[in-house]
């Protein structure tokens, strides 16, 4: 055999990839991808902490509106003046929805004669009207 022959005889073999880390480690080098691996974790919790640091602190406005506040309830507190009339139900009757606007009190009111809305003036203590609910029926 001539020495050309001898050297194609020879069986190709490729290059195997480093243990476990394909193609990647062999491009960067496998040191260098353990180092990335190993310190990435590292620079995001240095970023997490330099964003909290920056924008975590709240404004002293913010810090006094998120402050809990102490309400007295002083419409639970104060007694009726006794000026003014009381809100009296007749025996047999309940009251039902009631609506506030302004000085202005409408309540519903369910008794054996009916049902009625009872309109009060809150700042005078009088009743304004007395409107009857008619029930129609539905044909």
């Amino acid at each position: 055999m001539s020495e050309t022959q001898s050297e194609n005889t020879q069986p190709q073999t490729t290059p195997a990839p480093d243990a476990g880390l394909g193609g990647l480690a062999h491009s960067i080098g496998t040191r260098n991808l353990w180092l990335i691996i190993l310190t990435m974790p590292a620079v995001f919790l240095v970023a997490v902490a330099a964003i909290i640091a920056i924008f975590g602190k709240p404004k002293k406005d913010e810090a006094e509106l998120a402050a809990p506040v102490a309400v007295e309830d002083t419409a639970v507190a104060e007694t009726p003046p006794s000026d003014r009339a009381a809100l009296a139900l007749a025996p047999g009757e309940a009251a039902g929805a009631i609506a506030l606007d302004g000085d202005r009190l409408a309540v519903r009111i369910s008794g054996p004669d009916g049902e009625w809305v009872y309109v009060y003036d809150l700042r005078d203590g009088a009743t304004i009207a007395r409107l009857p609910i008619v029930m129609t029926p539905v044909e």
